[in-house]
């Protein structure tokens, strides 16, 4: 599909989206939500990418919803916010579900469904000047984007009630802090030399390996630990006999280090 609201380039394994809404904050839409949808599954469907990066264009990060879109459809807003959440959501768990590890560099401020986007990724990087809220109940809406389910996994319980309920703002110093975001860049320039410097390490890993460590730890919460071993056990052995596995093996054994190309 032609994307507008996006940006989407793909080269040699590595796949960036850029939301595309500068103007507006980044704000989500149905057709930004939709085109984030069509683009992740796009990328999660080709064998051969091996990382992708998230980020915006501008001063933010993403502001969450488009609020003035949504009182424009005020007599019909139940049926767009669940239009807008069947494509939003679907790209969220599509980039959870995908092998290629996720990359998401935070440029700017990240508010209600731009926070919830932000803290899905993998590996997460922010700029110092970035501002965090979820923001939702200040709109006198709940929580969506997967952050009910992701905040309080990363944060506790308690303190994830304390950010939904006081919506207060915080900095992206105490977002390390909490374990929302792996690494705080001076700015831009630094966070998206920081993000391909990963992305660059990614793409010269082994591939089926980072698979496995997503669907291993997707379902370790709703394992018992039998249950979770005994898919150790199996992810283990076929990464074992693939060809990265096997080079490795043979890597680390001949003490050089392993050329994965798989």
């Amino acid at each position: 599909m032609e994307f507008n609201n996006i940006e989407v380039k793909i080269k040699e394994g590595l796949a960036k989206i850029t939301l595309n809404r500068p103007e507006v904050g980044n704000t989500l839409n149905i057709e930004l939500a939709k085109e984030l949808y069509y683009a992740v599954n796009m990328i999660s469907a080709n064998n051969n990418i091996k990382v992708l990066i998230l980020t915006g264009k501008g001063k933010l990060f993403c502001g969450g919803g488009d609020l003035k879109f949504l009182l424009s459809k005020e007599k019909k807003v139940k049926q767009t916010l669940l239009q807008m959440t069947h494509y939003f959501h679907g790209a969220i768990s599509r980039m959870a579900r995908m092998d290629a590890p996720v990359i998401i560099g935070i440029n700017g401020t990240a508010g209600g469904g731009g926070f919830s986007l932000a803290i899905s990724g993998d590996i997460i990087y922010s700029i110092k000047d970035a501002k965090f809220t979820l923001a939702y109940t200040n709109a006198g809406l709940s929580p969506d984007g997967s952050s009910t389910y992701y905040l309080p996994r990363i944060v506790g319980m308690k303190r994830a009630k304390e950010l939904m309920l006081t919506n207060r703002v915080f900095s992206a110093e105490e977002a390390l802090s909490m374990n929302l975001i792996d690494k705080v860049l001076i700015n831009n320039d630094e966070l998206q030399e920081a993000v391909e410097n990963q992305a660059e390490t990614f793409l010269k890993g082994p591939k089926k390996a980072y698979a496995g460590v997503k669907k291993l730890l997707n379902v370790s919460f709703d394992n018992g630990l039998e249950t979770q071993m005994d898919i150790e056990g199996i992810k283990i052995s076929e990464n074992a006999e693939s060809n990265d596995g096997l080079e490795g093996l043979k890597a680390f054994n001949e003490k050089r280090k392993p050329n994965f190309n798989e």
